[in-house]
């Protein structure tokens, strides 16, 4: 099999939800029904490109996983250099979380400061491959932010739909790429605005819907399953015991993990490791869904989505059909943190490790924290965190829990006087 060749990687495109199949030359982005259009590889047949020694002499990044992805050519491929982040040891917030080996997988260092690329990219290259002129999506912040990258450098038109509080500095980011952005005001609670627009202008202006979220673009999905694949190959083809990540509608982690078990298919992994959702108390309809057993294709929508880690606040979890499926594969854990508990895991990561993170990238962290502390993860495990959004993504809040800067003259007493006050 030629590397790069199309007609034999995708064995079946079908849809989660109503069953529908399609082939590669006729799926859209979502069928309407409001599942997610599952892609399955012959993975039997990509075992001949796919080798422990193959794949760490692929230059790094996304892309190195091509036939993994849903693309057809090479030539559609959309951009910046995602992908390859830093899997660090942490050393000094291991210490203090009590762990030995605990790594931290820096997605900040994205093209748009997010993991969201990972996903977008792949959503963007599609469209652009079928002749999309422009993408939309409905974000709280980072997808849009991403796909608004993927959408300038293509050339195409992004158009995002954000909620009404969405912060500002990401609103900054929007602009300056180039977005046509609607702030969209919530009218009930339980139904998200931004994705209710963005449906209906997708259908009624020829838009393709680009978010984060699997059951609008089916593709982009796939793009997640990167993280998984560098994580595997950054622990020297064994995988920790766990991965905690930062939930909000499912697909980080839904994501990683079909990755690591297309690896494990694929004979390159042994083992899955255990995952874990996080969600903060405010927002947490995938954590009470996996605890209530709830049917993975009905999951209850959550009431609200107060929280400080905004880019988790997804009332209803679009994803959490897979994450729920990954979750029981390998008995894997959910957890609702506190938003307190977040804020203190986003000061000491940038103290100890000098990692900048938003509210929303470290929320695992305080789930970590927990879970320890209740010796369901043992001191002697090897633990992942991604560390999924930098914290210039949201200012005001480091700027509300950090010391206010002191003003002085250039006078040497007034120095000393001042370190003895912050003492």
């Amino acid at each position: 099999m030629k590397i790069g060749v199309a007609v034999s990687r995708i064995k079946q495109l079908k849809c989660a939800k109503c069953g529908k199949e399609y082939t590669d030359k006729d799926v859209p982005p979502n069928d309407g029904c409001g599942g997610r259009i599952d892609i399955s590889f012959d993975l039997e047949a990509l075992k001949e490109i796919f080798t422990r020694q193959s794949v760490e002499q692929r230059k790094g990044g996304l892309w190195k996983y091509f036939e993994l992805m849903p693309l057809k050519k090479r030539e559609s491929i959309v951009t910046l250099g995602e992908g390859n982040t830093p899997l660090l040891r942490s050393a000094r917030l291991g210490d203090q979380l009590k762990l030995g080996n605990l790594f931290l997988k820096i997605e900040t260092t994205n093209p748009s400061g997010s993991f969201k690329d990972r996903p977008i990219c792949v959503g963007v290259s599609r469209a652009y491959e079928d002749g999309a002129e422009t993408v939309s999506a409905a974000s709280s912040g980072n997808a849009a932010a991403s796909m608004s990258t993927y959408a300038a450098r293509a050339g195409m038109q992004a158009v995002v739909f954000v909620p009404e509080d969405a912060p500002a500095g990401k609103l900054i980011h929007l602009r300056t790429l180039g977005a046509r952005i609607f702030r969209v005001k919530k009218v009930k609670d339980g139904v998200d605005p931004t994705t209710t627009l963005l449906k209906a202008a997708c259908t009624e202006l020829g838009w393709t819907p680009t978010p984060s979220f699997g059951p609008f673009n089916c593709f982009q999905f796939e793009g997640t399953k990167s993280l998984g694949y560098e994580i595997a190959e950054q622990m020297n083809w064994e995988p920790p015991d766990w991965i905690l990540f930062p939930t909000g509608s499912g697909g980080l982690m839904a994501g990683t993990m079909k990755g690591l078990w297309e690896f494990q298919q694929m004979g390159l992994i042994d083992s899955l490791p255990r995952p874990v959702v996080v969600q903060p108390e405010g927002c947490a309809p995938i954590v009470r869904a996996f605890k209530k057993n709830q049917d993975p294709l009905d999951i209850k929508p959550w009431d609200s989505n107060e929280t400080v880690a905004g880019g988790l606040a997804d009332p209803f979890p679009w994803d959490g059909d897979a994450a729920l499926k990954y979750l029981r594969m390998a008995d894997g854990r959910a957890i609702a943190v506190p938003d307190d508990a977040i804020e203190r895991q986003l000061v000491a990561l940038g103290k100890l490790e000098g990692i900048f993170a938003e509210p929303s990238g470290v929320a695992a962290l305080a789930g970590l924290e927990s879970l320890v502390d209740q010796g369901i993860i043992d001191k002697s495990d090897r633990v992942v965190v991604p560390i999924t959004g930098s914290g210039f993504k949201d200012l005001a809040t480091p700027d509300r829990l950090t010391p206010k800067v002191v003003l002085i003259t250039p006078d040497l007493d007034q120095l000393k006087a001042a370190l003895e006050s912050r003492a």
